[in-house]
């Protein structure tokens, strides 16, 4: 692939039908995000209305805490966004080494929210805050990204079609899962949620079935922070309160509350919690550190060349596995049979038009996360198979093994494309058994053995010539 005026790099994260890229634009000599839509694979308007809404919304959005949008133009029959480029991870990474100390996570807090409140300023909803969307430059300011299903509230109405909630399970207000209207107190409840699981390290609502997690935060209460972050129960119980009229009723009175509690020295106090060398970062050394010995100096010496090596190690063993989306690498031929039995169709006391409605949505997500048989019970065909349990004649179940095996297909197509046609045909073999009418699959297994072929005939005539100087060496 080739956008004129930028280099491409490595291949970032893929979905169903757009892909993010690590680049250099040229011009400038500066390393952006590509992220690039192939409006074949867009298999309906609403997706590249969404992908172009995201440019629209972001590069309007001028604040120091969210990215910034370079570029928005097309090539050929793609569709693209430059981005800037955050290469200091983001809060899902940190969080997965255990809760921040206090005073980082709120001021995570405060940033994120003042980006938030200058995007609702701006009549702007994000949807979607998690710690997947935080990132963190190299000085440490948190960045918020990512406004993929962002609403305006001064557009031309919302691109959620009817009977679609969006957002992300985990950090889902109530009122989204109704798939009713929204206003900024979604963003408001996700916050708190990330705010919950920054100071605890867990998040507050844990089930093997994303559909009880997406109930508990509807239904449950929420859980409150240990005695230690007592001082900050108020403020949490404001965030995430069931009902949106119950919760800050805006951005400005969020920090208002964090401000009182720092005038009144509720914040000071939590600044010693959490300083525990096992979870606070290392301080920079500074000129007035006590000098190191020569013995010191030498271990650590040493201690960086192998740290430095296993790196290289770890980037060579990415790179190698960054050429897709997480799929499994083996030749795997039959779908899984993980599907729920009929005792476990059962979701308490959910509505069992809610449950239909949350797997719908559920396996689609899924598609579009290439997350098409594992992981196990967290996969498309686990969910448009326990929604055909549920509602055998839906529409959703046929067209999403549509869906799923279309998916396969373009899998083929890569794997063909790489010179892997063993796997190509796994997949084909897959999509086959969701979708034999499938146009595409003909045509893939073909070429998929045209390619094996040809790579046999590569070896053969290798052997052949290895045999014949070994046969010359030997006269």
């Amino acid at each position: 692939m080739e956008i004129a005026g930028y280099e491409i790099a490595r291949c970032l994260a893929q979905g169903a039908t757009a892909a993010a890229y690590l680049a250099t634009q040229t011009s400038l000599g500066r390393p952006v995000v590509l992220k690039v839509l192939d409006t074949a694979l867009a298999d309906t308007p609403q997706a590249l209305q969404r992908f172009l809404n995201e440019g629209r919304l972001i590069a309007g959005l001028r604040h120091p805490h969210i990215i910034t949008i370079h570029d928005i133009g097309t090539t050929g029959r793609l569709v693209y966004l430059s981005m800037e480029y955050i290469e200091g991870g983001d809060l899902k990474q940190r969080l997965a080494d255990g809760p921040l100390p206090p005073a980082i996570a709120l001021d995570v807090l405060e940033k994120i929210a003042g980006a938030l409140g200058y995007a609702h300023a701006h009549g702007v909803i994000h949807r979607d805050v998690k710690p997947g969307n935080i990132l963190f430059r190299q000085d440490g300011s948190p960045v918020l990204t990512d406004f993929g299903i962002a609403k305006s509230l001064h557009g031309d109405g919302d691109l959620t079609a009817a009977g679609v909630f969006l957002g992300s399970p985990n950090y889902m207000a109530p009122e989204q899962v109704d798939s009713g209207s929204v206003d900024h107190g979604v963003d408001i409840y996700a916050l708190g949620i990330i705010l919950y699981e920054m100071l605890t390290g867990r998040k507050p609502f844990v089930s093997a079935s994303i559909i009880d997690v997406i109930y508990a935060h509807r239904t449950a209460p929420m859980p409150r922070l240990p005695a230690p972050f007592a001082p900050l129960q108020g403020l949490l119980d404001l965030m995430t309160a069931k009902p949106r009229n119950e919760r800050f009723k805006d951005i400005d009175a969020l920090l208002h509350h964090l401000d009182m509690l720092r005038r009144r020295g509720v914040l000071a106090t939590l600044g010693g919690l959490g300083s525990d060398p096992a979870v606070t970062p290392a301080t920079p050394a500074t000129p007035g550190t006590r000098r190191m010995s020569r013995s010191t100096v030498a271990l650590l010496a040493v201690l960086c060349v192998v740290l430095v090596g296993y790196a290289l190690l770890f980037v060579v063993e990415r790179r190698l596995d960054s050429s897709g989306p997480a799929i499994a690498t083996t030749a795997q031929t039959a779908l899984p049979v993980d599907a729920p039995g009929d005792a476990q169709l059962a979701a308490g006391d959910i509505a069992p038009e809610d449950v239909v409605e949350a797997l719908v949505w559920l396996g689609r997500h899924s598609v579009s996360q290439f997350r098409l048989s594992a992981p196990p019970q967290d996969n498309a065909y686990y969910y448009f198979t326990r929604l055909r349990q549920i509602a055998p004649g839906h529409p959703a179940v046929a067209a999403g093994f549509r869906d799923m095996a279309a998916a396969y297909a373009l899998l083929a197509e890569r794997e063909i494309a790489v010179g892997e046609p063993r796997q190509a045909r796994a997949f084909i073999a897959l999509a086959r058994q969701l979708d034999p009418t499938n146009a595409a699959l003909p045509a893939l297994s073909e070429l998929a053995d045209t390619s094996s072929s040809r790579v046999w005939r590569l070896v053969a005539g290798w052997l052949r010539a290895w045999r014949g100087e070994d046969a010359a060496r030997g006269t």
